[in-house]
């Protein structure tokens, strides 16, 4: 069964995000892949994002692609600073979202995508009403070690799922099969080093990942 949203338009949502873009230069080169998304991270990490940069890849791609930022165990306010500061139109959140958060970026109109894990899949109430979308990664996200994908085949949302972990471009059609996502989502699978993508690498996850979704869809657009 595939996972089709009820509630929001999956025309928008991404179906192919490449995170952990640290460079003008692997923006550049995931959007000229055909990939939609860029997930920038704002969370102390190999892959975390300088302010400057960040702000940059916004400005030249953001009516390209969406230019998600990533945050993980950080406070809301540092949170609602950089979508202000880096005029991000969407994030991502690895922990629950507070009713303040929420209010704040539905009040500037962000787009929300919301991370989660096979151990702990489920939205909070608050967040189903304001959630656009779902990443289930692995235990430990960026880490390149597989997620569970029999388990991730069984979850069912009311948004699109996006999947993660462990992706890469030998095994991305595997798992569309396996798990009929709305979207994947990689990092440490298309890269030569930290934070560095691999131009051949990213070149050939995104087209081996959109002929796969393609042959999968099969619910309204």
């Amino acid at each position: 069964m595939s996972h089709w949203a009820r509630n929001v338009t999956n025309s928008r949502v991404p179906r192919i995000k490449i995170c952990g873009v640290t460079s003008l230069g692997d923006a550049r080169m995931a959007v000229d892949a055909g990939a939609d998304a860029l997930g920038l991270n704002y969370a102390t990490s190999v892959r975390q994002v300088s302010s400057d940069v960040a702000y940059d890849i916004v400005a030249h791609y953001d009516d390209l692609v969406w230019c998600v930022g990533v945050f993980r165990r950080q406070e809301d306010r540092e949170i609602i600073s950089v979508v202000e500061r880096d005029r991000l139109r969407a994030v991502q959140l690895h922990d629950p979202a507070s009713d303040a958060l929420l209010d704040a970026l539905a009040s500037r109109r962000v787009k929300i995508i919301r991370s989660l894990s096979t151990h702990s899949p489920a939205l909070t109430e608050r967040e189903r009403a304001h959630v656009v979308a779902v990443i289930v990664d692995g235990a430990q996200p960026g880490s390149g070690v597989a997620n569970d994908w029999v388990t991730v085949a069984s979850l069912h949302f009311e948004v699109p799922m996006l999947v993660a972990g462990g992706l890469n471009a030998d095994n991305v059609e595997d798992v569309i099969r396996q798990t009929h996502p709305w979207g994947v989502d990689v990092a440490s699978g298309v890269e030569s080093a930290h934070g560095v993508k691999d131009a051949d690498r990213v070149a050939s996850f995104v087209t081996r990942a959109r002929v796969a979704l393609a042959l999968k869809e099969k619910g309204p657009q």
